[in-house]
């Protein structure tokens, strides 16, 4: 009874962090080169029910390797220790149980963003979170048998290092010490050399594209549209509106600004429309491959 318990407490211990980070979002600014974005999430926006809709486009690199280690990692790894601690707390946890669990743990997880305003409901992140508490079960299957079912102390440093990794992939994702950006701030707030609109901060006098290089370079332009080709040779239409950000090193621009031949790191949305567009330094650029 006693070490149900301390697994108990563990476990309920680890679920409020959790919800702390996932939900409340405390910690939600990543930095990538000198662009920082909110991933705290919005109320704004539609529903995802499509199963694999956004999980496809960060499996092609379409949103960036970055961006996709974040998304798909973070929302997975996050989730392990929850799966790997169900089974101390309920002895007669089969796999079934824990994938029904796992559901409903991704489940709570969308509908308390929903509910509280931070968030929309994406089943991609349900089934992200999902396959976290699956993946601690069958570690803690594994591990429970190799230490044949006895060594409670060997299972309880297994679940230190696990949560211990976690809490690593936490920091490393939202680095200490990044505050959130709120998107909703008055642009007369606003530093000279800041600017926090739709969720990202950018720093002047440098190279707004981190000395990547871009992701794309601009073949055509149109009304409210840019043609893109991107670094694996196929071409993206972006759809751009008065919400758009555009910046360079100098500061900000406008969509006249954007000239075939530029190289550009985007920020897009589901329906490949930009929030943000940066012009990357001509001293970082480097031929498509």
């Amino acid at each position: 009874m006693k070490k149900r318990l301390i697994s108990a407490f563990i476990l309920i211990a680890y679920s409020l962090i959790l919800i702390k980070v996932m939900v409340l979002k405390d910690v939600p600014l990543i930095r990538i080169g000198i662009l920082m974005i909110n991933f705290g999430g919005t109320h704004e926006g539609k529903a995802n029910l499509l199963p694999f809709k956004t999980i496809l486009p960060y499996l092609l690199g379409d949103k960036g390797l970055m961006i996709a280690a974040i998304n798909l990692v973070g929302n997975i790894v996050l989730l392990v220790p929850i799966g790997f601690l169900l089974p101390f707390v309920y002895r007669n946890m089969t796999w079934k149980k824990s994938l029904i669990l796992a559901v409903a743990a991704g489940f709570a997880i969308e509908g308390m963003q929903v509910v509280l305003r931070v968030g929309i409901f994406d089943i991609d992140d349900v089934i992200l979170n999902g396959l976290g508490v699956m993946i601690g079960y069958w570690a803690f299957m594994i591990l429970a048998k190799w230490a044949r079912l006895g060594k409670y102390k060997t299972i309880i440093i297994a679940a230190i290092i696990i949560i211990g990794a976690a809490a690593a992939t936490l920091y490393v994702v939202y680095p200490k010490g990044h505050r959130p950006v709120n998107s909703r701030v008055d642009a007369s707030s606003v530093q000279p050399d800041r600017v926090d609109n739709a969720d990202v901060e950018i720093t002047k006098s440098k190279d707004p594209c981190g000395g990547t290089g871009g992701t794309g370079q601009i073949v055509s332009t149109g009304k409210n549209t840019i043609t893109i080709k991107r670094r694996h040779g196929t071409n993206q239409i972006i759809t751009l509106t008065d919400q758009t950000m555009i910046r360079t090193s100098a500061g900000s621009a406008s969509q006249s600004d954007l000239k075939i031949g530029d190289w550009v790191t985007l920020v897009i949305d589901d329906s490949e429309t930009a929030t943000l567009v940066l012009i990357c330094n001509a001293s970082s650029l480097h031929p498509a491959k």
